[in-house]
């Protein structure tokens, strides 16, 4: 039931991610027209954007089918991942475009051009409009970093477009010619800083960081258990944004098997419940130096 509810929410995911798709595919070509047509870097950066963003929803819309993949033996922990490399890869590609959108409002205030506004405000707001259907479409999906990081990206089109009708009405009744660039510069500054969160998530879970598990704390949990003497050698990763591992060695008296699996079992419940971590590897180990002194006591 689990298993064929997981297949229905990615199905809808991936619905969602062509339709959004298609938006975009439709926005960037009649940007670009537009664009070239009245003069307007804000139209043209945009338009580049948005092309930038089929190629993300794209990536996305793979990830997202690929990550439905069942494990195997040779992948045990599934596919999942791949939604963290297509949020990894889109955000890195997201900062790349803005830095070079950056680049042109500069050259913008530079050298300025006459705009014709009038057609500029058309061709926004049509852009306004595609980009909010496209918003409630993803928004309406599963959440994860995948569907944020491509978010990110509607969003950050949403805000170039209303900048843009913004300056296209100036520019129109006052011919303030300088609002064009600057629209672009700040929409692509607004991007980069909306952006970080999601490259920076995403670079940890992608290089193994312990981002959120305090091991003085699990420590201190799992001293009281049964025949637990020490605890050492912590590792913490995630192989998704969902999903956290770790493992530890814990050193305990001699004692047999069975009573070493009943304290295990004991410290895998403290840290699933209290620390919500789904996989839990403890490795015992004898103690033994007080092993050898109770030897020599006997």
């Amino acid at each position: 039931m689990e298993h064929q509810h997981h297949r229905s929410m990615e199905g809808s995911t991936n619905a969602r991610f062509l339709t959004a798709s298609i938006m975009n595919i439709v926005i960037t070509i009649a940007e670009l027209v537009g664009g070239i047509l009245s003069g307007s870097l804000a139209l043209i950066s945009d338009a580049v954007h948005n092309f930038t963003d089929v190629l993300s929803l794209i990536i996305a819309w793979v990830a997202q089918w690929i990550s439905g993949k069942p494990t195997s033996e040779r992948n045990t922990f599934g596919f999942r991942r791949a939604e963290i490399l297509a949020a990894f890869v889109n955000s890195i590609f997201l900062f790349a475009v803005t830095f070079l959108l950056v680049i042109e409002s500069v050259k913008g205030f530079l050298d300025p051009h006459p705009i014709k506004g009038l057609l500029m405000l058309i061709i926004a707001v049509i852009g306004l409009v595609a980009n909010v259907v496209t918003g409630l479409v993803l928004l309406g999906g599963h959440k994860n970093l995948n569907t944020k990081a491509a978010l990110l990206h509607v969003l950050g089109d949403t805000l170039s477009s209303l900048g843009v009708i913004v300056a296209a009405v100036l520019i129109y009744f006052f011919n303030w010619t300088f609002l064009d660039p600057l629209i672009t510069l700040v929409v692509a500054l607004y991007i980069m800083y909306a952006t970080w969160p999601v490259l920076k998530a995403s670079t940890q879970i992608l290089m193994q960081s312990n981002i959120s598990l305090d091991f003085d704390a699990i420590k201190n949990d799992v001293l009281p258990c049964p025949h637990v003497k020490g605890a050492h050698h912590f590792h913490a990763w995630q192989v998704d944004e969902d999903r956290v591992m770790l493992s530890f060695h814990v050193t305990m008296d001699d004692q047999p098997l069975s009573e070493v699996e009943k304290s295990n079992q004991k410290m895998r419940e403290i840290i699933q419940s209290k620390y919500h971590v789904d996989h839990v590897t403890i490795q015992p180990e004898i103690d033994h130096e007080n092993a050898d002194l109770i030897e020599k006591d006997e």
